[in-house]
């Protein structure tokens, strides 16, 4: 299977943005990317837990107050799903539907066991797939279908569900970037329900995740995967919790321009160094991956998640909900101009990160850039498979929208996109038309979206 990776903005293009805002006038703020759902008191919390001990009191704490008395504490997402294929045991060659975006790791993972990732199409304004699609595409082979809930969306489960139960299918929910609180969490309705609390996560812990699990056999089977992996080093941890002191300066945008600026200084970019430092596992070959999530979380890991369980409110996420809502409707006229908002029919969406799709995402990243905003192009999330799926992480681009933004500055950015889509209309390059090349793009072919045309209309 190929993995289409997307790549954001390269570091030759990213010093000439940097350059061109900062000018000869000394530092202009930028804003981040993405605003870590982290404060100073969550870091200092993290770091009186480094001296806990006793990891099996830490995890039934977490076990316990997670309700439903279904949860199984994991290092990652990752090392929780390891343990689900390595309990059920399936024959080789088995087939597993998964949402064709997706991070590369789910696919190397069900390779690892001698299994076969079918991907899933999306539709862009409800990033669900079409239950006819699905059904058509269920064979002899298929044993379970993996639906991941994206950028903070939550899509509707209930066709996919119905169509699961009358194959005899197992249903798994990746719900790693759409959890808000557990009091806000729906019942599960799936056999399996995955969590994350990794640094970039909604209620980060710096680590760490929960599976929910229907069947009790299966989830004993899990545990029992689990305990026999070595236990993750306190001072993997305690790296985590340096890192995320640190990435608490950056989070101010006057700080995050030095920081870019020192990136590009060093002849790379703010969004290359980034990914660097906040891939929990590295980037190697597929035995590195497996032996990275196969350990259980320390004590100080499970610790640190009890606590944050304990006191969570969720205020922040309803102001970034507020936010994401205003700046949607703010650009939701831009449709017919070359633009999609990714998601933006969901019932349900919390806006932990805002995607949109363009005809030239190059050349929108480096006008928002120019104007203070680091958006981002894909970079974890790939395209596993499907037309749809292809054509929108091609275009993709994150735009910062987080509740610490001032407001002129959400202004500043909307009327940013707003320009570069009237452009684009007046020239006529929309979607599924040729644009002209990018002075910021590495390639002079101008990227078509015929894929989402329909859709999009």
């Amino acid at each position: 299977m190929t993995i289409n990776r997307i790549l954001s903005d390269g570091a030759t293009s990213g010093a000439d943005s940097v350059k061109a805002r900062h000018g000869r006038h000394g530092l202009a703020p930028v804003y981040p990317a993405l605003r870590l759902d982290l404060n100073v008191v969550h870091v200092a919390a993290a770091a009186v837990r480094l001296v806990a001990n006793d990891p099996a009191r830490w995890r039934s704490d977490v076990e316990r107050s997670w309700s439903g008395g279904e949860a199984v504490a994991f290092l990652s997402v990752r090392s929780a799903f390891t343990a689900l294929l390595e309990a059920l045991d399936w024959p080789a060659r088995s087939e597993i539907l998964i949402t064709g975006i997706n991070i590369a790791d789910v696919a190397r993972i069900i390779g690892s066991f001698g299994h076969v990732a079918v991907p899933i199409d999306l539709a862009p304004s409800t990033l669900t797939p079409d239950p006819a699609e699905v059904e058509a595409m269920i064979g002899p082979a298929t044993r379970g279908l993996m639906v991941a809930h994206l950028f903070g969306g939550h899509l509707d489960m209930v066709p996919l569900l119905d169509l699961a139960r009358r194959h005899n299918l197992i249903v798994l929910e990746d719900c790693a970037q759409a959890y808000i609180t557990r009091q806000a969490c729906e019942p599960r309705q799936c056999d399996v329900r995955l969590f994350s609390f990794g640094l970039l996560k909604t209620g980060t812990a710096l680590g760490g995740a929960i599976a929910e699990v229907a069947d009790p056999l299966l989830r004993e089977a899990m545990r029992n995967v689990q305990g026999g992996w070595p236990v993750q080093a306190r001072f993997a941890h305690a790296v985590k919790v340096a890192k995320a002191f640190m990435f608490l300066l950056l989070q101010r945008p006057m700080a995050y321009s030095a920081f870019s600026r020192l990136c590009v200084a060093s002849g790379s970019s703010s969004g290359m160094v980034l990914r660097k430092w906040t891939r929990g596992f590295g980037n190697g070959d597929v035995v590195s991956l497996l032996k990275a999530v196969r350990q259980r979380p320390c004590a100080p890991l499970l610790a640190m998640l009890a606590w944050r369980l304990s006191n969570e409110d969720g205020q922040r996420v309803t102001r970034r909900k507020a936010t994401g809502e205003k700046m949607m409707a703010s650009l939701a006229g831009l449709s017919g101009a070359g633009l999609i908002l990714l998601g933006n029919d969901q019932d349900r969406h919390s806006h932990w990160l805002m995607p949109v799709c363009v005809s030239d995402p190059a050349e929108l990243r480096d006008k928002l850039t120019r104007a203070g905003f680091d958006a981002h192009a894909a970079s974890n999330v790939v395209a596993i498979g499907g037309s749809r799926v292809a054509a929108m992480i091609r275009g993709l681009v994150f735009l910062p929208c987080y509740p610490e933004m001032k407001e002129a500055a959400l202004d500043l950015m909307c009327t940013t996109v707003h320009a570069h889509c009237t452009a684009q209309r007046r020239g006529g390059y929309g979607l599924g038309r040729h644009s002209p090349p990018s002075r910021s793009s590495t390639s002079s072919k101008s990227q078509t979206f015929p894929a989402l045309e329909k859709d999009a209309l």
